[in-house]
């Protein structure tokens, strides 16, 4: 495997569409886009999801070409194999996933890289790809100035097709070293932190 790892650009907005276009992946049988987790003002008219499978890749085009999905594609030679949403001005990442957690809300003065999901091709599952999508990630976060990067894990099996084990193994996030820093029953937020005046600083007392 010729593994390469590069940043979503508009000028790889074409080979984002043709990996979701080409590849089985963990959503009830439906093509996602990953459009619901972007940048975008439509959330404040309550638009998260698309109903059609044609309007999510139109919608995904666009975003891809606006800078509102943020992520990584990792390539084998010339073709996509995967993809890491990591979004660094998510509001429904930082605000809506986190209310759910028993962590205090975002605070906008601490600046968070958001992982929500990864998508493998089959074949090339269980091959370090997801590991280097998630390290490229934590390594430009740092260069960038965020002060940590943080994940919303589910305690599930990750093999499970119907599990929501598309948002990351927990293991392979601690391995990375993140830490457990919020916990509601088998959801969990995973946080690697880069400026120590970080820690704590908006986690509930």
């Amino acid at each position: 495997m010729e593994l390469t790892i590069h940043t979503l650009t508009p000028e790889r907005a074409a080979d984002f569409i043709r990996f979701f276009d080409e590849t089985p992946h963990n959503h009830g049988g439906e093509k996602c886009y990953c459009v619901t987790w972007r940048a975008d003002e439509a959330y404040s008219d309550g638009c998260h999801w698309y109903p059609t499978e044609e309007t999510r890749r139109a919608k995904a085009m666009a975003y891809v070409r606006n800078g509102g999905i943020e992520g990584y594609l990792a390539y084998d030679g010339e073709r996509v194999i995967g993809w890491c949403n990591a979004n660094g001005n998510c509001s429904l990442c930082v605000e809506y996933l986190r209310s759910f957690w028993n962590i205090a809300p975002h605070d906008p003065r601490v600046r968070v890289k958001s992982i929500f999901c990864f998508a493998v091709a089959p074949a090339y599952q269980h091959k370090g790809v997801a590991t280097a999508l998630l390290n490229r990630v934590c390594r430009d976060a740092a260069v960038a100035g965020y002060d940590c990067v943080e994940a919303y894990a589910t305690n599930c099996d990750p093999d499970s097709a119907e599990s929501l084990a598309y948002h990351g193994p927990i293991a392979m996030y601690e391995k990375a070293g993140f830490v457990r820093c919020g916990t509601q029953g088998d959801k969990i937020v995973l946080r690697k932190t880069f400026n120590a005046r970080t820690e704590g600083s908006d986690r509930k007392s």
